[in-house]
């Protein structure tokens, strides 16, 4: 069963273009609606944004220490999903005294031995994405939280899935800041709030 913190949301409307208003941490982040594969959607983008991040990192940390959820490490794909993973570890250490060191990054990149093919939605082409054997070695046996932006069509999530496999990492679970409406959802997931679709 996934698992959502009912974050507040609302559509609202400013200077004549349509948002989704998102209350996090106490704060709110208008996201604006834009097509994306076809689909027009509330778009989230976190590149670059410090204050978002750190309160969806707030509000995830929260989510995960409720569920009881363990893990040694994390798990993110590269690169904008950097700032949201180094956050979580942070309250991560702060909440639990753990030492969360080092997070791992899945990197777009063919030249080393353990890769996975994947697909996301804001990039509809095959892509690689592969750990260093330094990362991979440092995996393997720990306990690990996969943390990504959003979930959409599961292209990327697949991929860090495989990655964690062929390391030997164990997921303990899976957190993104929203998903997409519409898509089936992975067993175990965890998020704060639904992207709508817009009309």
């Amino acid at each position: 069963m996934s698992k959502i913190n009912q974050t507040p949301t609302q559509r609202v409307t400013v200077d004549g273009q349509e948002f989704l208003r998102v209350t996090m941490s106490g704060r709110d982040y208008d996201l604006p609606f834009k097509v994306l594969a076809g689909k027009k959607v509330a778009f989230l983008d976190i590149s670059g944004q410090v204050s978002l991040n750190e309160a969806a990192a707030d509000d995830i940390v929260d989510l995960l220490l409720e569920a009881g959820v363990e893990f040694d490490t994390i798990l993110n794909p590269v690169a904008k999903s950097n700032a949201l993973a180094h956050a979580i570890a942070l309250r991560w250490n702060k909440a639990k005294g753990t030492d969360i060191f080092k997070t791992v990054v899945a990197r777009k990149s063919d030249g080393n031995k353990i890769q996975a093919t994947y697909r996301s939605v804001t990039t509809p082409r095959d892509q690689i994405m592969s750990l260093t054997d330094d990362d991979a070695e440092y995996l393997k046996g720990k306990r690990i939280l996969v943390v990504d932006d959003v979930y959409g069509g599961g292209g990327t999530t697949k991929g860090l899935m495989e990655l964690a496999d062929k390391a030997g990492a164990i997921v303990a679970a899976h957190a993104v800041i929203a998903v997409e409406a519409g898509v089936e959802l992975p067993k175990g997931i965890f998020y704060l709030f639904t992207l709508p679709l817009g009309e």
